[in-house]
């Protein structure tokens, strides 16, 4: 890139002393370990909802702190895959059957079983759309997420 003049001296005075190399991967790798965080949350939230809550299991949570591959983070889906054919073939004759009870201890909460599969749906998607967003700030052109192509 040619830069001439006070223009192009204060943008490399810009990269000189605030882009320093260092702040570049740390942030790098700070948004790489969001995106992770993101996928694990996503996950998380199948487990809370639809698992331990609407279906009473007591699956325990994925650590958001362990450093996980894409092989982890495939085993994990489909094991979030298993648990929605579950929930699906559980309630699949009584999408409208209240689902109730302490989400935490202080907050009681009563849905259906369609609401429950709608949140985790909108839930997935709105994280999704931030992790996608944040591949494209690394530099990255992530697939096609929609479900439906035309």
């Amino acid at each position: 890139m040619h830069q001439s003049g006070k223009a192009g001296r204060s943008f490399f005075s810009f990269c000189k002393n605030r882009l320093k190399i260092t702040s570049i991967l740390r942030s790098y790798h700070l948004m790489v370990r969001a995106l992770l965080i993101y996928i694990l949350h996503i996950a998380n939230t199948y487990i809370a909802w639809a698992g331990n809550f609407a279906l009473g299991d007591a699956t325990a949570y994925y650590d958001q702190d362990a450093i996980v591959n894409h092989l982890q983070l495939q085993k994990i889906f489909e094991n979030v895959d298993e648990l929605m054919f579950r929930f699906s073939d559980y309630f699949s004759n009584q999408p409208e059957a209240t689902v109730k009870g302490f989400k935490w201890p202080e907050k009681y909460i009563e849905t259906n079983a369609f609401g429950i599969f709608t949140h985790v749906i909108s839930h997935e998607f709105h994280h999704k759309g931030q992790a996608m967003t944040m591949a494209r700030l690394l530099g990255h052109i992530p697939p096609d997420t929609d479900i439906m192509r035309f």
